[in-house]
């Protein structure tokens, strides 16, 4: 009997024993963290693209004058639906896909920076200098008075070359033009223009030699 009676005492005193080892309250584990929730890449909302910069040129007139404006004015050529056409609000042919190679390059956004007009010629002489347009899209030509022809960008078969005018005495707009063509033709944009335009048309064209 008194070992039994020794055995229990000893068994209860141990247990007293590791209930006061942890200073006499049981530990509390923390509380599990909540999952963070890891956006998927394919539903992850995606920043708006931004609008390209806007590009230096020391001493443009004419692109000081579209920047507080907002807009480039351009002038298409009315009596050219093969090379530019107007559906309700919407422009398009090869004419409108080289002003936007332009306007890319002076660090405008071509959609939202542009305002065409289309000009018959008696509307269109003149306009540069009456500060209508700020760039006409062929109708202008070498020796225009009071215009700058830029290009050409485009000859055609029957040996045609279409220019680009801008107000004369803008050499630094001038040069920003030409190197826009440049670009165009070298990384294959015109050609792609003029597959979706004018070749649909049955107009046969090649760039200018750069």
């Amino acid at each position: 009997m008194r070992t039994g009676v020794v055995a229990v005492v000893l068994a209860g005193g141990l247990a007293l024993t590791g209930c006061s080892a942890g200073g006499g309250e049981p530990e509390q584990q923390p509380p599990p963290s909540a999952p963070v929730p890891v956006s998927s890449p394919s539903t992850a909302p995606q920043p708006a693209a931004a609008p390209p910069p806007p590009v230096e040129l020391g001493g443009s007139s004419t692109l000081e004058e579209v920047r507080r404006r907002g807009s480039l004015l351009v002038g298409l050529r009315a009596e050219e639906p093969r090379f530019a056409t107007r559906d309700g609000g919407h422009y398009r042919g090869f004419d409108v896909e080289v002003t936007e190679f332009v306007v890319r390059e002076l660090g405008l956004d071509p959609r939202t920076q542009i305002s065409y007009r289309m000009l018959p010629p008696t509307l269109r002489d003149g306009s540069l200098a009456r500060g209508e347009v700020d760039l006409l899209v062929g109708g202008a030509e070498p020796g225009d008075s009071g215009v700058d022809a830029v290009g050409p960008y485009a000859v055609t078969a029957d040996g045609t070359e279409h220019y680009l005018g801008i107000k004369s005495g803008d050499a630094a707009l001038h040069d920003r033009i030409d190197a826009a063509l440049a670009t165009a033709v070298r990384d294959g944009a015109w050609q792609r223009a003029y597959d979706e335009t004018l070749a649909t048309e049955g107009v046969q064209a090649r760039p200018a030699p750069r």
